[in-house]
């Protein structure tokens, strides 16, 4: 494929990260067929097995199965028997929003015309959609650090939760898959109008409105930012952002003015309100964590974010280890951390190249890291909800952190100790 076409990147070095994808992707479903004692409570088995139910709609009704793929009149009276039988097809609570399950269900009886119902096939897809998403967002800021290839491969492809987690039959995959498409086709169509481009962005924003609504959100103040500057040849750059984010900000608490159904504070309380219900309705949740109360006030929303931050940057921590898994999330964590300290110790404003990507970076990690950590009491949901910001999170440092930098402080002082080395020897022989 020519999407997979870049400079100085070898189709083998591409075929190896999507092979390792495919492995990790494997090693989730043994994770979840080894970890939890039911189906129905591994995420990757429930979709899976909704996905089965709806498909055998086929054998019926191939019509039926259209209308459930497609939601062209999925609300047919005879269809309530498939949703009932579906464990996940309806959601509790929907909080007036697209309930996401049913396009990880539809992925999922979709590739069961091909899989046969061998599970580790819609693993092979689900990998191959989230790495052309991440491939997307590599050819997006590669202009930038080819000097620093093998560098920005690890950013994007390597972080061990990213691995993970967008290589399994889950919603991450999908999402992975149409964000970087949002991110690369909003790039290519501010340098050049394509029908093509705009066709591809309309798909990713229409994808993401069926899986993540809150990434789609989450991005849009940076988005609007890069385009704006876009216009007015890059300057003032930081301005331009707060600006943009200032505007945002006023809409999202101004929200239920807007559109009656939605007062974003509200949902945010409501859905922090609800997920610690679960969570204490349940016997045993093992990264269970306890987060403040989130008030549906500016205040109140003000007042949590420090705390929210603190855990979606630094937990889970090598303290809080229970599990094979955690201690995956904890190492990964203990790396941000040394990562931040280095690139603030070792920053050079001077080098970067495009600080309109480094900024739309920094506004996406800061509003979905927020976003996760006043809503998740749990750890293992947070490792989740926090994915598909990671990827900008290490190329944040990749943008701050000046290897060259470090490297000159540290052959500085290796001559500083042979210098000393000498005069010391030239002192004891004129002794």
């Amino acid at each position: 494929m020519k999407f997979f076409s870049i400079d100085n990147v070898t189709k083998r070095t591409l075929s190896i990260i999507f092979i390792l994808k495919v492995i990790s992707g494997v090693s989730l479903v043994l994770i979840y067929a080894y970890h939890y004692k039911t189906r129905i409570s591994a995420d990757v088995f429930k979709y899976f097995d909704d996905g089965e139910i709806i498909f055998s709609a086929i054998y019926n009704n191939p019509i039926d199965y259209l209308r459930m793929i497609t939601g062209i009149d999925a609300d047919a009276g005879h269809l309530k028997s498939y949703y009932e039988a579906a464990s996940f097809w309806i959601k509790d609570h929907n909080y007036e929003l697209y309930n996401d399950n049913r396009t990880v269900i539809r992925f999922n009886a979709i590739v069961r015309l091909f899989s046969f119902g061998y599970i580790s096939v819609h693993t092979v897809f689900m990998s191959f959609l989230s790495f052309i998403g991440l491939t997307a967002i590599f050819k997006t800021f590669y202009p930038f650090f080819k000097a620093r290839k093998t560098e920005l491969i690890l950013c994007v492809y390597f972080v061990p939760s990213v691995m993970l987690w967008t290589s399994g039959v889950l919603k991450e995959g999908i999402l992975m898959f149409a964000f970087g498409l949002l991110i690369y086709t909003f790039n290519n169509l501010i340098k050049t109008i394509k029908i093509k481009n705009i066709i591809l962005l309309l798909i990713s924003v229409f994808i993401l409105l069926l899986s993540k609504f809150y990434i789609l959100i989450a991005a849009l103040p940076g988005l609007c930012s890069i385009f704006w500057l876009s216009k007015t040849n890059e300057k003032r750059p930081l301005l331009k952002f707060i600006i943009v984010h200032v505007l945002f900000f006023i809409l999202a608490f101004n929200s239920q003015y807007i559109i009656k159904e939605y007062n974003f504070l509200e949902i945010l309380s409501q859905k922090q309100h609800d997920f610690v219900n679960l969570v204490n309705s349940l016997t045993i949740v093992g990264s269970a964590i306890e987060i403040p109360e989130l008030q549906p006030t500016f205040i109140g929303l003000v007042k949590n974010i420090p705390q929210a931050l603190v855990n979606s940057f630094l937990r889970p921590h090598i303290f809080e280890v229970h599990s094979s898994i955690v201690l995956l999330a904890a190492f990964e964590n203990l790396i941000i951390l040394i990562l931040i300290i280095l690139s603030l110790v070792f920053i050079n404003i001077s080098k970067i190249k495009n600080k309109s990507l480094l900024y739309f970076s920094i506004s996406l990690v800061i509003i979905v890291f927020t976003l996760g950590g006043l809503i998740t009491p749990v750890l293992g949901a947070l490792v989740r909800y926090k994915t598909p910001a990671l990827p900008f999170l290490f190329i944040i440092f990749l943008f701050l952190f000046d290897t060259e930098k470090l490297y000159n402080k540290i052959l500085s002082r290796k001559d500083a100790k042979n210098a000393k080395k000498i005069s010391n020897h030239s002192h004891s022989l004129n002794i």
